[in-house]
């Protein structure tokens, strides 16, 4: 099994593209795709929104130390139906 990291930008294209095993921690890839960011876009990106996978200090870290800022979303504690988040499903749209 293998999992695919894909950071996209706004419009949903792609920046950049990481295969790893599928028991490997996603927060333990950021260092790997936010240097792949900023080379791809020039150090132009400073905020990307990911899900709770890349949550943690040391993602927190390894992403400031390539001058982007994680912006985690998460579903509310409390959730009845459908709740629509913010910029949540733009790379999910590559794989449909």
């Amino acid at each position: 099994m293998s999992k695919v990291h894909l950071p996209v930008d706004t419009p949903g294209h792609l920046l950049a593209l990481q295969v790893t095993p599928a028991n490997e921690e996603d927060r333990g890839q950021v260092a790997e795709l936010a240097a792949a960011v900023r080379a791809e876009t020039g150090a132009t990106v400073t905020l990307a929104y990911v899900d709770a996978g890349y949550t943690g200090a040391a993602a927190q870290t390894a992403a400031a130390a390539e001058g982007i800022a994680l912006a985690v979303i998460k579903l509310p504690d409390v959730k009845r139906g459908f709740v629509r988040l913010p910029r949540r499903w733009v790379a999910e749209r590559d794989f449909a």
